[in-house]
């Protein structure tokens, strides 16, 4: 059985050590970090009320922009027409409903996410929190939920992956709550989709989803995957939704439950007042949910894998969960997993 993974301590064991010094007196000291952020501070930065809240700042004084990183992004298209994703595109992607190269989005859900992740720097409305990123889109589902197009999940996932995505921003989720004892109904619902995620894994991958927003204390199915396939958690990543502010869970999040082990938090905005992204049509409106906290975490890798370029997707990964700030209300992991997404102690030298 597997054992719910937010209780598990892992413990130290301290020795007491001669201490000898080498040469002391020749060690070069490093001099302390200067780091000036007030340059990406700008209106346009604290326009996505999430930023500061995560720090990113601090990333971006360190190089972490996520230019020539690519991120897939999985949903319901995008509209590539729009300013804010001029040189934002590496590849057209592929429109699973049409079935044909490139993609439309009629839902607007998938431009949403699109612009909290990569939207430009350029003194317009918002950007994005990796606003140099490159962006695959798919688009599947023919704009309808639930989401069980388990083929045409896996086709995306492997095309993008092809064209150079290693990170996926996974904004949906299958509504089953995740449940150790419910892997025949994952196994039917996730054939091809399941075995493409284990192998993409295998080979670096990254996978981002939110939780869901069903306010429950377990998340949906595919956050809780590494609960009954184990060799994914360290391509898996769970997110969960604060408010605007980060100073608690919002009105819709369900909480990391079983999976607070790859769980993290970051503002996902409140009600009618959600976060600022771009609109399908053009301009900018609110986003509320699990769904731009998705977003979020997945452009923070694609940031930080610029900032770090000789590490891999994963250890990036690792990286974003270990620095999470766990003080406060954030060291519930049941609530928080890891804890708050902290992009100036994940980027610090």
């Amino acid at each position: 059985m597997h054992p719910p993974l937010y209780n598990t301590l892992r413990r130290a064991s301290l020795f007491a050590l001669p201490l000898v010094l080498l040469g002391c007196a020749n060690t070069p000291v490093s001099a302390p970090e200067k780091l000036d952020t007030r340059a990406f501070e700008t209106p346009e930065y604290f326009a996505q009320k999430a930023l500061p809240i995560v720090k990113a700042s601090s990333l971006y004084a360190r190089g972490g922009t996520g230019q020539g990183v690519r991120v897939a992004l999985i949903d319901s298209g995008l509209n590539r027409q729009l300013p804010e994703f001029e040189g934002r595109v590496a590849d057209p992607g592929f429109d699973f409903v049409r079935k044909v190269p490139g993609t439309i989005d009629t839902k607007g859900h998938g431009t949403q996410m699109a612009g909290i992740l990569a939207a430009n720097k350029d003194d317009q409305g918002m950007h994005g929190i990796a606003f140099q990123a490159q962006l695959i889109p798919m688009r599947f589902g023919d704009d309808k939920e639930p989401f069980y197009f388990d083929t045409e999940i896996a086709q995306a996932w492997t095309q993008a992956y092809e064209k150079g995505a290693r990170i996926f921003s996974n904004s949906w989720a299958n509504p089953i709550e995740a449940n150790t004892n419910e892997l025949p109904i994952y196994e039917r619902l996730m054939g091809d989709s399941l075995e493409v995620a284990k192998k993409l894994v295998a080979n670096g991958a990254v996978f981002v989803f939110s939780t869901g927003n069903e306010i429950k204390r377990e998340p949906l199915a595919e956050p809780g995957l590494p609960a009954l396939a184990p060799e994914l958690e360290k391509g898996w990543i769970a997110v969960m939704a604060l408010k605007s502010d980060g100073t608690a869970i919002n009105q819709k999040s369900n909480y990391c439950g079983l999976a607070a082990h790859w769980c993290i938090a970051v503002p996902g905005g409140d009600g009618g007042a959600g976060l600022l992204t771009t609109s399908k049509d053009g301009g900018y409106g609110p986003t509320a949910g699990t769904s731009p906290a998705a977003a979020l975490v997945s452009g923070a890798l694609a940031a930080l894998q610029s900032r770090y370029p000789h590490m891999s997707p994963q250890q990036l990964r690792e990286r974003l969960l270990s620095t999470a700030n766990r003080t406060g209300i954030y060291a519930n992991s049941e609530a928080y997993g890891r804890g708050l997404m902290d992009l100036e102690a994940a980027s610090r030298p």
